[in-house]
């Protein structure tokens, strides 16, 4: 046989690939990770957490690393290994992101905790972000290592003059995801979520973000499927008629200190009308509980609010059970 009638020249034996990425990953045949998500209230399987280490002492001014105060490392490695432990009691893969990377020594990077910002999970895999913020710029790396190891499919990392953080992004129904656009996330950013994830289908709608929240994160929850937790005291109206729209009932979560200084609405959906939420928001979970929402773990984060972020923020979410 001639070299250029082989399989190397697409002659005998050249076997094309035939299937979309979407078939790949519902085939399970070990080509890619199976994981997917595309809601925010199925039952969570996997997630991506950050160990913090010994850089955080060289943090010496908070407000010039996006902290609120000092962070105590040791601490914060407690409360991060907490809940760590509570993700697993719930059933929940916990998986992390590598410590050591070939491109030099450990950086000095002071956020990393909050692994939610750096990726958003979609149907086939996931958006790297572009951090909007030169104290983050090249976490976005350490996160993209970590899907490559865990066979999860990079489908685009936004680039250019895009800006996207990942906590900006919500899945209203497995065909549409909500983006907040304004604060961490620019135009391009979110013209380039959009292009990416209409090729898998599925529609992108911007909301504009108020000034002093950080992203879409901090401001609705989706806790089922016609559920969400919302700040509507801070909403904009064109976002509550956007849910009102979509049937989806809001449980509004009031500008107290549990809110504002606490993160109690700053929480993680482990199933349908569950969720990990702070230890110490007695009336925010009270006014859970009334809505029919159900604590499945408490976890104490006084280290975590004091870099301005909660449970949510710190949890990369990997894949949802269909």
């Amino acid at each position: 046989m001639r070299a250029s009638e082989s399989a190397a020249y697409q002659g005998r034996g050249w076997k094309p690939r035939k299937e979309s990425l979407a078939a790949e990953l519902a085939a399970d045949r070990g080509v890619w990770s199976p994981w997917r998500v595309d809601s925010e209230h199925r039952p969570l399987k996997a997630v991506l957490l950050h160990r913090p280490g010994a850089e955080l002492r060289s943090a010496r001014a908070p407000n010039a690393v996006q902290h609120l105060a000092r962070i105590e490392p040791a601490a914060l490695g407690r409360e991060v290994a907490a809940l760590a432990a509570a993700y697993r009691r719930l059933g929940v893969e916990v998986h992390w992101i590598p410590r050591a990377f070939a491109g030099g020594p450990w950086p000095p990077k002071f956020n990393l905790v909050f692994a939610a910002d750096l990726f958003f999970a979609t149907r086939e895999g996931a958006m790297v972000s572009r951090m909007a913020s030169e104290v983050r710029a090249g976490e976005e790396k350490h996160a993209a290592r970590a899907l490559a190891e865990l066979a999860i499919p990079i489908n685009r990392t936004i680039s250019g003059k895009g800006l996207f953080e990942g906590a900006d992004a919500l899945w209203l129904d497995p065909k549409t995801v909500l983006c907040g656009v304004g604060n961490r996330t620019n135009a391009e950013g979110f013209a380039q979520l959009r292009s990416a994830l209409k090729g898998q289908g599925v529609e992108t709608i911007p909301a504009r973000l108020p000034r002093g929240v950080q992203h879409l994160m901090g401001l609705v929850r989706l806790v089922d499927a016609r559920l969400a937790l919302v700040r509507a005291e801070l909403a904009p109206k064109a976002l509550l008629r956007l849910l009102g729209r979509r049937r989806i009932a809001a449980v509004p979560v009031p500008e107290i200190g549990e809110t504002t200084e606490g993160q109690g609405m700053n929480v993680v959906v482990v199933a349908p009308r569950r969720i990990v939420m702070p230890k110490d928001c007695p009336v925010l979970k009270r006014a859970y509980a009334a809505a029919g929402i159900a604590v499945a773990a408490e976890v104490a984060i006084p280290q975590l609010r004091r870099g301005a972020g909660g449970i949510g923020c710190a949890t990369g979410v990997l894949a949802r059970r269909a």
